[in-house]
């Protein structure tokens, strides 16, 4: 079950406006599938064990990861969406700054991801040792 919910991605800035949906309503049920797509993403990456971590600062860092996840992947289908509306050939639509805002989505969230899986909390840095952390957004 997802830890976050269509409110708080919807506090990030998206509408239902950027992915041609007819109201509020989809809007919600489509934030649920994304929501729910992802949540089944990050925690077979951490396990379930550290996905429904309830200590501070795993649970805080969990749903962070998660809401990265899901904004990264709303900005690539609004790239598509743009790209899609591309009505003539050689005609160009600059997307760079959704995919730059994209990226830094996902950076955030593999982080995050890497600290979760090493154990380490935000606030701690140093070296770490045997750990290994793949990308399923590459």
């Amino acid at each position: 079950m997802p830890k976050n919910e269509a409110k708080d991605i919807k506090s990030l800035g998206f509408t239902f406006e950027m992915f041609s949906l007819a109201d509020d309503n989809a809007f919600d049920t489509f934030l649920d599938e994304v929501l729910n797509e992802q949540a089944k993403i990050l925690e077979g990456r951490l396990g379930t064990e550290t996905y429904n971590a309830v200590v501070s600062p795993w649970q805080e860092n969990v749903k962070r990861a998660e809401k990265a996840m899901v904004a990264a992947e709303l900005i690539g289908r609004r790239i598509n969406i743009i790209l899609s509306n591309v009505s003539g050939a050689g005609q160009e639509i600059d997307t760079k700054n959704e995919e730059k805002q994209r990226l830094k989505y996902e950076r955030e969230a593999e982080d995050l991801i890497g600290k979760l899986i090493s154990g380490i909390s935000l606030e701690q840095q140093g070296f770490s040792s045997g750990v290994l952390v793949t990308s399923h957004f590459s």
